[in-house]
Formats: C-alpha cells, structure tokens, sequence
C-alpha cells in the first residue's frame, strides 16, 4: 500500500512539474537563459548569475583587499552521491591571503531551480539537506585561518538564521578544515550565505575557502500536490479566458 502511494505521489510530482514549467510557477528567471557554472574570473560571477545542475548562484555583495583582482577565481561544482548531491563553491584569490590582507565577506545566494536537463522539476523533487565550511593553507601555514560561514533564509543579516560553520585554525581555538555540518531544515529553496574570512597570524597563509551544500531527495505530501494543481490549474484558467 505505502509503495502504490509513493508511486502515485512520484508519478504526480512529475505531472506537476509539466504543469509549473508551462505557468512559470517557479517564480525565477527561465532556467534556460542561466549561464551554466564554469570555472570562471570572480569578477565574471560578480556580474553574471550562473547554474549547476539543479542550483542557481547569485553574488550580492563583496569587500576586502583585492577583492577586484581579475586573478580571483571561483568554481563551482557538483558531485552525485548516492546519499545525495553535493554543490560545492571555492573561492580562490589570486595570492594567498596572509594577516596584511584584512578580512573579506562574500555574500551570495544558492537556490533550488528547474534543471532543464532533467525530467523532472527539483523544485517539486530537492530540498536542501545541510552545509558546511572549509579552508586549504600550504605546509605549515594553517595558523591564525578563521572561515565563518553564517546562513539565512530570508535575508542576509534576517530573522530566520539557519545556522554557522566555523572553520578555525588550532592555534586560535578552531577544529581545523572542515567546519562543523548544519541541517537545514526541509522546504527552504533559497539560502542566503555570507563568508567571512581572514588570517590573524604573520605565519599564516589562507589559499582558497570552500562552501559544501548537500541536498536530498523527497516526495512532496498530497496537500502540496494538490495546492500546486489549484495553481496550475487557475493560471490555465486565466490564460483560456485571455
């Protein structure tokens, strides 16, 4: 009986997504115009949104020493995992940030979209699972390295904070790379993250920063099935009227 209804709930979730890629349910920018995640310049994603698979990245703001540098480097990547899909962000300056530097922040959003080379809608199929934070440093400079990685839901600085990873050095009190994992909790689509990092010792040396999400798989509940028809159905309305 529970499989017959997990089938039914699979087999609906997919006729759905038909449906919300047709209203443009979704509320985001065609999928098919989002620039696909490259190795790329910093300064590149700065002004140019791309995808990963199911994930859309998006730069908000950026500050510190040599934060323009056009050697700046960012990749993202994804790897399929059988307990779930990793979405993985580096960020690499173009010299190794040492204690003269000072402290960067970078705030940027990652959020579930409709990857259009799948058949069915993420949206309707993903949520987010838990994130993590983490550093690299050369030989014997993983000394004075501080990672915090705090995360929203609604804002940057907003109410619904969904957790931090700090990824410390030992000699300052931290655990090392990586930093602790934190849950997220199901049905947020969108996060909202903010980095900040810096090196407070002249004998370290911070050579990129890495952003780790894991999402899952999950079949929606009947009741969200259903609202999603009701929306569905009244956009068709609305267009057979027109």
């Amino acid at each position: 009986m529970i499989t017959n209804i997990s089938r039914q709930l699979t087999t609906g979730a997919l006729a759905i997504a038909g449906s919300v890629a047709a209203f443009g349910f979704a509320g985001a920018a065609p999928v098919q115009a989002q620039a696909v995640c490259l190795p790329q310049s910093f300064n590149n994603f700065k002004t140019n949104p791309c995808r990963k698979g199911d994930k859309l990245f998006t730069h908000i703001s950026s500050t510190g020493i040599g934060i323009n540098d056009p050697a700046n480097f960012l990749t993202i990547t994804e790897t399929v995992l059988p307990l779930g899909d990793l979405h993985t962000v580096t960020f690499t300056p173009a010299t190794p940030l040492t204690s003269l530097a000072g402290p960067y922040v970078i705030d940027y959003t990652i959020e579930i979209v409709d990857n259009p080379n799948t058949p069915d809608n993420e949206l309707l199929t993903k949520m987010f699972e838990a994130f993590s934070a983490g550093y690299t440093t050369t030989g014997q400079t993983d000394s004075g390295v501080s990672l915090n990685k705090t995360v929203w839901s609604d804002a940057f600085g907003g109410t619904s904070l969904v957790g931090t990873s700090e990824a410390k050095s030992l000699d300052i009190g931290g655990i090392g790379s990586p930093g602790l994992t934190v849950p997220v909790d199901p049905n947020i689509l969108k996060l909202y993250v903010r980095d900040t990092f810096f090196v407070s010792s002249v004998n370290g040396s911070l050579n990129s920063i890495t952003n780790d999400f894991r999402q899952t798989t999950y079949i929606p509940e009947p009741s969200a099935i259903l609202g999603v028809l009701a929306v569905a159905g009244a956009g068709a309305f609305v267009r057979r009227k027109s």
